[in-house]
């Protein structure tokens, strides 16, 4: 019973958060490739890929990377990632993005919920991975929230070191990029 409820709560939950934004999410489209490129773009936290990246997961990936848009059709927030071929119990979370001026509205949460239904239980998943820079709290606390709200542990380790992404030949404008950590959510039992 004590499931139940918790259950109900994370539903309305999620219901609330859908209706205070008026966000829909549906799967990243190749129509959605520019919107997304520049809704990453104003968010300086991630990395900006090229737009042929971002055409590839709208068309290889589609069933796993999503788009919450707004009433009037515009993109608020993505999520881009993929099941792991080395490792098909996992979904890797390549980027979250919320645009800058609705960020703290539970954009980014509704998208990581829609990855767990569509993604994790269609598929019957046991992990979701992620890398997140040491200085992007934002995304470690959305992270560290959604572990705990479906009460599976979340395991933070050493993944890429701040050397391992700096190129061998220095770029004109490029910053130092910060290392990163791998974030290992789960493990689900969906029996």
């Amino acid at each position: 019973m004590e499931a139940l409820s918790r259950q109900s709560i994370r539903l309305t939950k999620q219901s609330v958060i859908h209706q205070l934004n008026q966000c829909s999410v549906r799967n990243f489209k190749p129509k959605d490739v520019r919107e997304v490129h520049a809704l990453i773009q104003s968010c300086p936290s991630l990395d900006l890929n090229s737009l042929y990246a971002y055409a590839l997961l709208a068309e290889h990936h589609t069933d796993t990377c999503f788009v919450a848009y707004n009433h009037k059709g515009e993109i608020s927030g993505v999520v881009t990632g993929y099941i792991c071929p080395e490792d098909p119990d996992t979904y890797f979370l390549w980027q979250i993005a919320v645009s800058p001026s609705e960020q703290g509205n539970g954009i980014g949460s509704l998208l990581l919920d829609n990855v767990k239904e569509q993604c994790l239980e269609n598929r019957q998943l046991k992990f979701l991975k992620t890398t997140i820079s040491p200085s992007n709290k934002a995304s470690q606390n959305l992270f560290r929230s959604f572990a705990s709200r479906f009460d599976v542990p979340c395991k933070v380790s050493p993944f890429l070191s701040k050397q391992a992404l700096q190129p061998l030949q220095p770029e004109p404008f490029d910053t130092q990029h910060e290392p990163e950590d791998l974030y290992t959510i789960g493990l689900w039992d969906w029996n």
